[in-house]
């Protein structure tokens, strides 16, 4: 034991040249490309474990992958601190207590590398032949030396991090399920999904925002990609910390495969001349020579496993053996144990202050697209510093048959086994991948890569070709959408989950953001547009759980599901997690829901602050709100101070979690988009009007104007403190109301209903649309009509006083000088309106009208004089009687 004590500080604490670092990529397994916002987008309805089991891994950008190295090193070191302050080595927080082989004191069964490099010289053919005496390279050796044990600080050679557990045995995240089947016992997707491990609070950890977009960011340790501004659905990515890769595809080896390498190559050290020397005495040797260089992937720990009886295998087909504590070992723990104990020499070789060049993360990815290999017999050969080939046993040197695979196909560069290589390249990966774009793509890649950059541009353009022709780098307009109701649904129905449909949106908002048109109508200091879902119902329960009611036996309590009949139970939960919204709104349970519209909303616009500093000086937020959505937006922005306290200019400075709950946003609103919205309902059930805000400071607005009785002060339902509003309405939505008669019904009476202008102009005419439209837009007028004077009867019976009322209303509640704008949907000689009905209310968020609205009303000029003349309200042409 003493001998072998020995040998192992001398081998491997003692090495005299550490290995070269290694250049490593990180990489994420998703269906979501990060750095593309004009990547299609996965279907909503594939489980993960379907989509991530064929998905190849993607490599982070280079500036993200520097970024994500420098922060990995940065928690490598402050975990080691960490754990030398409490004097305690590195445990896997996440995993079951070690077993017997792992405690202090067990006898030693650990595989460990043997060969001292240092000592190694020359070699020469004479020599070579000699090296059939030379321990295997692999052998049984004490995990940690006994003296070692005593030290209670990272000088122990076991300084694993910043994973804190074994590199293959990290947890894959929770696979959600499929639940597209809605079934009245099915539990929702929350309480199915097993719960995450977590780590201490006090344990260091780092989150790192990545990505074009700057939606996602990667949680270290753990190694996953997860959204910031949303709670996940399906979209939590492995990450793998690679530093191996697949030569033919420059895609990962797998972590665990990966350690087994990058420990053979500490140990043999083939960067060294040294080594270059051993290949070229081998190949004069022969056959017998090649042997003695190849290095086992795996321990010899496999083969007595083997040897064991039949009935002791698993349900994995490993066999099992006893170990020297006469507890069963299954092959798969044995496997995890030689990676843990490869970790520790990588870190050895290296040092604590050195780099770390170990693999980590969880891999659902192989070369060949099924599960990950590990390669159980095959050995090694190191050609050089770089390269190395994986042999299975029939390609692997042998002198009884004459395989030579060093100097007959390595040496010459002739394909054998599986090629790898130490280290990324980039430039190979380019030329295995080279960019495709669609014509959307090309058209909009000016715009679109940088308009939603969340780094520095100047230093993000320099590590990031792609992004060297960045026009728009700073987002200026950040829109929150509120979904309206139904959303409970999404527990059972996944693809039901709003957050999709958001995602869509985002990208077809990107691809309008980079079309010639549209940029050359933005304002000069607009930058880039960011849509983020706003998911209040996610979280909100209206089971009020125990109440606190008197003991009092008269009394009665009950819940919905007492009183839901047990018959027909898929379409009572459909009504039961879609129409009830409406009245629980109506009822008792409406200042939990607005309150939790507040929270969540507030909660992502600090968030999004704080990752995007100077945003809540330079930006401007937006609203869009869907259905219900609406009627509550109307209900929060009545209850809206008119400008934001200066206490709270800075949401950064917030503590969401410990102050009391804000009765209102953050932030203050410029425009209110309402779509398939029942808000003038709600306004005429209240008997009130829509208003403009008293003393709310409106770009470009006649001052004059903003004083009573053409303003309403705070607290008044349907006086909103916004800049602009728009009703943007689908003909065949049932749901959906105009806003104009809430704001004076003679005056929207005498103006003519205004129709989205078209984002595709037609065949034969270019009249409605965006771009081609005349002066007065959509009104059909000639551009050389001049407005025609009011005759002396009109002037006689028209109450001027009231229409220039209600004419600066209109002007201060939207720019254009009205609020209602419908869209075209639908149409076609064999159409039945009652089938398009069906479809209406959810369909706005992929017509391009819609997108185009919303980019052009958020980017154009503030005032009444940026805006589009095919917006602007027009009149009613008055037929004169005698």
């Amino acid at each position: 034991m003493t001998s072998s004590t020995n040998q192992y500080i001398r081998q491997i604490l003692h090495h005299s040249e550490a290995p070269p670092p290694v250049k490593a990529r990180f990489f994420y397994t998703s269906p979501l490309a990060i750095d593309d916002p004009l990547s299609p987008l996965p279907p909503s309805a594939q489980t993960a474990q379907t989509m991530y089991a064929k998905l190849p891994p993607r490599p982070f950008s280079e500036f993200d992958n520097t970024a994500l190295d420098k922060a990995w090193h940065d928690l490598r070191r402050k975990l080691l601190r960490y754990n030398e302050e409490r004097g305690e080595k590195p445990k896997p927080h996440a995993d079951p207590e070690p077993t017997g082989r792992q405690e202090k004191g067990k006898k030693a069964e650990l595989s460990v590398l043997s060969t001292s490099p240092s000592a190694r010289r020359p070699a020469s053919a004479s020599d070579a032949s000699t090296r059939s005496n030379r321990p295997p390279v692999i052998h049984e050796a004490p995990a940690v030396p006994p003296d070692a044990e005593n030290h209670d600080t990272t000088g122990t050679p076991f300084i694993r991090a910043p994973s804190m557990r074994r590199a293959d045995r990290i947890p894959s995240r929770p696979q959600p399920q499929l639940l597209d089947s809605y079934q009245w016992d099915d539990p929702s997707a929350k309480a199915k999904q097993p719960k995450k491990p977590q780590a201490s609070p006090e344990t260091p950890s780092a989150k790192i925002a990545v990505g074009v977009s700057r939606l996602h960011h990667v949680a270290m340790p753990d190694l996953n990609l997860e959204p910031i501004y949303w709670r996940p659905v399906n979209d939590v990515s492995p990450v793998v910390r690679a530093t191996w890769f697949y030569k033919d595809t420059m895609l990962p080896v797998e972590p665990s495969v990966a350690n087994m390498l990058e420990a053979g190559y500490t140990e043999l050290q083939p960067w060294t001349e040294t080594w270059s020397d051993e290949l070229n005495s081998a190949i004069e040797v022969g056959a017998a020579g090649e042997a003695k260089i190849l290095h086992k992937l795996w321990p010899d720990l496999f083969k007595r496993l083997e040897s064991r009886p039949s009935t002791a295998r698993t349900e994995m087909g490993s066999v099992t053996s006893m170990n020297l504590d006469d507890e069963p070992a299954t092959a798969e723990k044995d496997r995890e144990h030689a990676v843990e104990i490869a970790c520790d020499i990588i870190d050895i070789a290296s040092g604590v202050d050195g780099v770390d060049n170990k693999a980590s993360g969880t891999s659902t990815y192989s070369s060949g697209g099924g599960l990950p290999r590990w390669y159980p017999t095959a050995g090694v050969v190191y050609a050089n510093a770089n390269d190395a080939y994986i042999l299975k046993p029939n390609l692997q040197p042998s002198a009884y048959y004459g395989r030579r695979p060093l100097a007959n196909y390595i040496r010459k560069g002739r394909k054998l086994g599986i090629a790898v290589v130490r280290g990324f390249d980039q430039a190979a990966y380019d030329r295995l991948y080279p960019t495709k774009k669609s014509s959307t793509a090309t058209k909009a890649e000016e715009g679109v890569s940088s308009s939603q950059s969340g780094a520095p541009p100047n230093r993000r353009q320099k590590s990031d070709p792609a992004l060297a022709h960045a026009e728009r780098p700073k987002v200026t307009e950040l829109i929150l959408v509120i979904h309206g109701i139904g959303q409970k649904l999404s527990e059972r129905m996944e693809s039901f989950h709003f957050t999709h449909a958001i995602n869509a949106f985002r990208r077809e908002v990107s691809v309008e953001l980079g079309t010639d048109g549209v940029k050359s109508r933005l304002r000069t200091n607009m930058g880039g547009i960011m849509v983020l879902p706003v998911n209040w119902r996610q979280s909100l329960s209206f089971e009020d759980g125990e109440r606190d009611i008197p003991d009092d036996p008269a009394l009665n309590d009950f819940g919905l599901k007492d009183i839901t009949p047990e018959t027909l139970p898929s379409v009572r939960n459909i009504v039961s997690d879609v129409m009830l919204d409406v009245p629980y709104y109506l009822s008792h349970h409406q200042p939990k829901m607005i309150a939790a519209v507040i929270g969540e909303a507030n909660r992502i616009y600090k968030l999004w602050c704080q990752n995007n500093p100077g945003f809540a000086q330079h930006g401007r937020v937006h609203i869009i709100a869907h259905s219900l959505g609406s009627v509550m937006a109307v209900d929060i922005l009545s209850k809206q101070p008119t400008s934001i306290p200066a206490e709270l200019s800075d949401p950064t400075t917030v503590d969401l979690n410990s102050s009391p709950p804000l009765e209102h946003f953050l932030f203050n609103t410029s425009g209110l988009f309402l779509c398939g919205s029942p808000a003038g309902f709600f306004l005429l059930l209240k008997r009130a009007s829509l208003m403009p805000r008293l003393g709310k400071q409106k770009p470009g607005a006649n001052l004059s104007s903003i004083r009573k009785p053409i303003c309403g002060s705070h607290g008044t339902y349907g006086c909103l403190a916004v800049d602009n509003i728009y009703n943007i309405i689908n003909p065949y939505d049932p749901v959906s109301y105009r806003l104009n008669a809430t704001v004076d019904a003679p005056y929207a009476s005498s103006l003519k209903s205004a129709w989205v202008p078209t984002a595709s102009p037609g065949w034969f005419s270019s009249s409605g649309s965006w771009f081609y439209s005349s002066p007065e837009g959509a009104s059909g007028n000639r551009p050389d009509q001049l407005p025609r004077l009011p005759s002396n009867v009109e002037l006689e019976t028209h109450n001027f006083s009231r229409e220039e009322i209600a004419e600066q209303r209109m002007l201060l509640l939207n720019d254009n000088g009205q609020i209602d704008y419908f869209l075209k949907y639908g149409g076609g000689p064999l159409e039945i309106q009652y089938l398009t009905m069906l479809g209406a209310h959810s369909s706005y968020w992929l017509l391009k009208d819609f997108v185009r609205m919303i980019v052009l009303e958020c980017g154009r000029g503030l005032g009444r004089d940026g805006t589009i003349q095919g917006m602007r309200a027009t009149k009613k042409k008055t037929q004169l009687t005698t």
